[in-house]
């Protein structure tokens, strides 16, 4: 298995790969547009893991400036495995690679948000190290109209 930078021509199995993880309305064109996005973007990164099978996996980070105090915070924004896949190591190494990307962007902490019917995942991400800090802090989302 190897772990590279996603391509656009990888975007026919990451929009399989979405609808496995929920997110059936995607359609290749508009996952190629995204892939060729991420490519450019300076601090962030979406990368895919291949085997001979093709595409199984893929995963998306991005690096976020604090401001209340120096550094930025890595954050999962994407992370989905092929269903046959699961449970034989694509996903750890692709949260490695991104904590990887995350610390050559110099980020002092990683994160990541899972919904919560999501137990398995959670479960996963406690294996890693990863807090669930849900108490914390409550998270606001408003959608803007594009």
């Amino acid at each position: 298995m190897e772990i590279r930078p996603a391509r656009d021509t990888d975007a026919p199995a990451v929009t399989a790969l979405l609808t496995e993880l929920g997110y059936p309305d995607n359609s290749v064109e508009d996952v190629r547009r995204r892939l060729e996005r991420w490519s450019r973007h300076p601090e962030g990164a979406a990368l895919v893991a291949e085997s001979d099978d093709g595409v199984i996996g893929v995963v998306a980070v991005v690096a976020i400036p604090l401001f209340e105090k120096e550094g930025s915070v890595g954050r999962i924004v994407a992370l989905v495995v092929d269903e046959a896949q699961r449970g034989t190591g694509v996903g750890r190494e692709l949260v490695a690679a991104a904590e990887a990307e995350a610390m050559r962007w110099d980020c002092v902490a990683m994160e990541v948000t899972s919904s919560r019917h999501r137990t398995g995942a959670h479960a996963f991400y406690r294996a890693r190290g990863y807090e669930d800090r849900c108490e914390r802090s409550a998270r606001f989302v408003r959608q803007l109209n594009v």
